[in-house]
């Protein structure tokens, strides 16, 4: 797969599987449990509202939800915006290149899809309305940045293609690009049973279920509570158990793109965390009290010149 091998995985899911199971009161089916239910009705939260606590006294959450105060959009937001966009339809440029093309050696693939690049990277462009929100110098770098991150992505299939036909008698295309692509990019989950939002984006969700969060800026702990909220989600709603996930961190120097995967078993602690997030969140709202500044800020906080609008 693009940003890390099925043996990679496999080792990983090896290495987990002995650890502590997850109760099944935690799972996000019992999700009309005491234990799970929202404290607040007809409230519904995004996973990154809850998991991304960048401000330690939710004044995030005050500011976007009581005071209606959009997050300010910066060259990082608009960044993340693009790498995750070019991920997802680059995953699914692959799959209609091979269903249409067959099988074909990676090399064709490759070419092919290369030559589609500047199309592919203006329209994506386009369509994020990436110029109104970032400086000439600033677009600039992104779409360099961004045909770096699409070479890179279609090279990777194109290994991975060449490795499967070498290794395995494939039977059928379908066969191929289940083993080539992720098989579900961005799956829209209901989480609203669970008082997260009703359609949850997220990023990939693998056939053996496990969720993938792609981020595209610096490493912070509080990132591992999105698979807990997606996982619970997803158990919410489909009734399939998810124990796995990975939070992909995507960067790109010059003509280099640095990918750091990080595996997680969504255990006991990690879902009763994340709840407990979620339930401080709701309090935040449903009090409609200003927190207060927490006594440092974080420069990275979305929120930080709002709050510090003197530096």
């Amino acid at each position: 797969m693009f940003f890390f091998s099925r043996f990679e995985l496999d080792r990983w899911i090896r290495m987990y599987r002995d650890s502590s199971g997850v109760s099944d009161e935690l799972r996000g089916w019992n999700w009309s449990s005491d234990l799970l239910s929202p404290i607040i009705d007809n409230l519904y939260l995004s996973v990154s509202e809850v998991a991304n606590r960048y401000c330690e006294t939710y004044r995030d959450i005050y500011l976007k939800r009581v005071l209606k105060k959009p997050a300010p959009v910066s060259f990082k937001t608009v960044r993340g915006w693009v790498y995750h966009r070019i991920s997802s339809d680059t995953l699914t440029l692959v799959k209609s290149y091979l269903y249409n093309s067959g099988f074909v050696p990676g090399y064709k693939l490759y070419n092919d899809l290369a030559r589609r690049g500047r199309r592919f990277i203006n329209r994506v462009m386009r369509s994020l309305n990436v110029s109104k929100y970032v400086s000439d110098e600033e677009f600039k770098k992104l779409y360099n940045d961004s045909k770096t991150l699409y070479k890179y992505l279609i090279l990777q299939a194109a290994s991975y293609n060449d490795q499967v036909l070498s290794r395995e008698a494939v039977a059928s295309i379908d066969s191929l690009v289940n083993k080539v692509v992720p098989s579900v990019v961005e799956r829209v989950i209901d989480g609203s049973p669970l008082g997260l939002s009703k359609q949850l984006r997220i990023d990939m969700f693998l056939d053996n279920n496990i969720v993938i969060d792609i981020k595209t800026g610096d490493y912070r702990d509080f990132h591992k509570y999105t698979l807990a909220g997606y996982a619970l989600a997803v158990e919410a709603d489909l009734n399939k158990p998810v124990d796995y996930g990975i939070i992909t961190y995507l960067h790109i120097q010059g003509d280099f793109v640095k990918v750091r995967n990080d595996f997680y078993l969504i255990d006991d602690t990690l879902r009763r965390e994340f709840i407990e997030l979620r339930d401080h969140a709701m309090d935040i709202i449903h009090l409609s009290r200003d927190p207060g500044r927490p006594t440092r800020c974080p420069s990275y906080c979305i929120y930080y010149n709002v709050c510090n609008p003197l530096g």
